[in-house]
């Protein structure tokens, strides 16, 4: 299937690694631009290399307002519009909530979803400028089913939700679709960092998925460049499980 990516430009952010880099790499492959950010210049270095030609980066902390709007306009001198956006942030650190201080739960909110809020509003403006404009919000199967020890993420992604189906009404005059993905357990370097003491751990999760695996990286980008592309051109304010059957739940 030709996905219409071709001379398209899009901004993946949280994507030196990880299912941002999947993200990335799947619309490169289809023969878009793409534009990355992340916080470590070595990675973001690295990933852009093995994206090829089309590819650049900016060093971004995306939990930073400055860093967004900085971003924004420094994508805003080298080009007139962008055509997408994956909107991705690292996840919020486990904890319960007696574990939780203030802070915690202010650096996740900036994390989570202010990210997600400051992103939406700094590139509306290039966006709407593309005959095929699109933003996809990366979130979690969390906000389908709370996870032990995962209280900031079961709390505040939903929030990205809510604003997402609010923004399929409120930017339709823009003509800009907005979608959400859930990942369930996607096999990275991150999970790999998380579980390498614990072989029990994965092999408990795996158990409870259908599909008896965790998902791979390469099985979630293309998901999501379908996505963000011109032939998804009627899917609007949708939220897609990529679990592998882990969410059983009617709705």
């Amino acid at each position: 299937m030709d996905l219409d990516l071709i001379d398209r430009t899009f901004l993946v952010t949280a994507a030196s690694r990880g299912l941002g880099f999947s993200v990335a790499k799947s619309l490169a492959d289809e023969g878009a631009e793409v534009i990355i950010c992340g916080r470590n210049e070595e990675s973001l270095k690295k990933a852009t290399t093995e994206l090829g030609e089309k590819a650049q980066y900016f060093v971004t902390d995306v939990s930073k307002q400055d860093d967004i709007k900085r971003l924004v306009k420094d994508i805003g001198t080298q080009m007139l519009h962008i055509d997408g956006l994956f909107v991705n942030a690292g996840g919020p650190p486990p904890g319960t909530f007696s574990d939780l201080t203030d802070e915690d739960w202010r650096k996740a909110i900036d994390l989570t979803l202010m990210s997600a809020v400051w992103l939406t509003r700094e590139t509306r403006h290039l966006l709407k400028i593309s005959d095929s404009p699109s933003i996809l919000y990366s979130t979690s199967i969390s906000v389908k089913q709370p996870i032990n020890n995962l209280l900031l993420s079961n709390s505040i992604r939903p929030a990205v939700i809510g604003m997402m189906r609010t923004l399929a009404t409120e930017l339709v005059s823009d003509y800009i679709r907005v979608n959400a993905v859930c990942p369930g357990y996607i096999h990275t370097e991150r999970v790999d960092e998380l579980m390498t003491a614990s072989k029990s751990a994965i092999e408990s999760i795996t158990a409870r998925i259908p599909m008896g695996r965790m998902g791979k990286p390469e099985e979630f980008g293309p998901v999501c460049a379908f996505l963000l592309s011109p032939v998804s051109s009627y899917i609007h304010g949708a939220l897609l499980l990529v679990d592998g059957g882990l969410y059983q739940g009617m709705m």
